[in-house]
């Protein structure tokens, strides 16, 4: 028996709706595919970001209980520094004493001993200051940058969760026109099929009927 070229087209329209589906299917699986490692990999991004913003907070909030301290204790001399009121106080008296005898010489001693002490006390509220400065500095620098950490790292949620967005619409769009063409194309072969497949019948039957 001939097979007619009808047959061999309708086996063609079946092959191509076939092949047509298989690749809408196909399509819509990779999208799926990307989708499921952009949500893994943004899922892994977001949890990173997350312990570095809670580390900068706890930075943020001991660097501000650092700097309130460090203001309140700002200024206050040290016990040296005390210590060394102490000896100007106490010279001072023996210059008056010795001065009011009229030992100007035993006067003048003291008064070097007291010269002494006023310098050694300047020099170490000097370098207390530049101490107390620099720590400052320090624990202000800390703060900003732990804040900064924040700022950086909610940007990079952000732009995460916006392409990952991003990507999902675009998977979408590209499946749905992907679809959309799928059925158009669907419609026709399956308008052709029918058509095929009645004139099959009609030309068997009418083949019987001879």
């Amino acid at each position: 028996m001939k097979i007619r070229p009808i047959y061999w087209v309708a086996l063609g329209l079946v092959l191509a709706l076939t092949v047509a589906v298989c690749d809408g299917l196909r399509t819509r699986n990779a999208y799926s595919v990307a989708m499921k490692n952009e949500k893994d990999s943004n899922k892994k991004l977001v949890a990173e970001k997350d312990k570095i913003i809670i580390a900068a907070r706890a930075t943020i909030i001991l660097q501000t209980a650092k700097i309130a301290e460090l203001l309140g204790n700002a200024g206050k001399p040290s016990e040296t520094e005390i210590a060394q009121d102490k000896i100007i106080a106490e010279q001072k008296k023996e210059i008056a004493k010795f001065k009011a005898k009229g030992d100007y010489k035993v006067a003048l001693e003291a008064a070097e001993v007291e010269v002494r002490a006023w310098v050694e006390k300047f020099t170490l509220a000097e370098e207390r200051y530049k101490t107390e400065l620099f720590d400052l500095n320090a624990a202000w620098a800390a703060k900003f940058d732990a804040q900064v950490t924040i700022s950086e790292s909610w940007k990079q949620k952000y732009e995460g969760e916006l392409h990952l967005r991003m990507l999902a619409e675009k998977g979408w769009k590209a499946s749905e026109n992907k679809l959309r063409w799928t059925r158009v194309m669907s419609n026709i072969k399956s308008g052709l099929i029918v058509g095929a497949l009645g004139y099959i019948g009609y030309s068997a039957l009418k083949g019987t009927s001879k």
